[in-house]
């Protein structure tokens, strides 16, 4: 596994599969079933696996729940992206959240999934609140938390942490 364990990669269109990181990946559609046949007829060189999912926050449980079973060291939502995938590593808890609207893409790792596992999922994280539901919770218990942004044209990125 080059030193890396699984890395669970959440997408809710297939067009949002890219170029995966090293290690063993797992990509996970979540959706309504509307591309889940294209999905699995696509060969991404990956292990591919579905999940149903109606809106972003959904989606977004949907894949970390799926991550959490499989045992994954890290979590990629919303597409592959290097900068995302480079800070959700470690042994200490970490959220990246993207910041390119509407809802960019979100990243963590294992420990800040044992966080997210024991916090009560209101409705309003469901239906697509959920990085600010994310940001609220980690910021709470002290966590790190990491905001990317991301041109429209894939260039520097620029980063920025958030202490509570």
């Amino acid at each position: 596994m080059n030193g890396v364990g699984i890395t669970v990669i959440g997408i809710t269109h297939p067009g949002q599969a890219g170029a995966l990181p090293g290690g063993t990946n797992v990509l996970v559609l979540a959706d309504d079933g509307t591309y889940a046949d294209e999905f699995l007829d696509t060969d991404f060189g990956a292990h591919q696996l579905v999940v149903r999912a109606h809106g972003r926050g959904s989606a977004f449980f949907g894949v970390a729940d799926k991550a959490r079973e499989l045992g994954a060291e890290r979590i990629l939502f919303g597409g592959t992206y290097d900068i995302a995938a480079s800070l959700a590593t470690g042994e200490d808890p970490v959220l990246v959240l993207g910041v390119r609207p509407p809802g960019g893409p979100i990243a963590f790792n294992a420990a800040f999934g044992e966080w997210l596992a024991r916090w009560p999922r209101p409705a309003s994280a469901y239906r697509g609140d959920v990085d600010h539901w994310l940001a609220e919770n980690a910021l709470r218990e002290g966590l790190r938390v990491e905001l990317v942004s991301w041109p429209m044209e894939p260039i520097v990125p620029m980063r920025r942490k958030l202490t509570a």
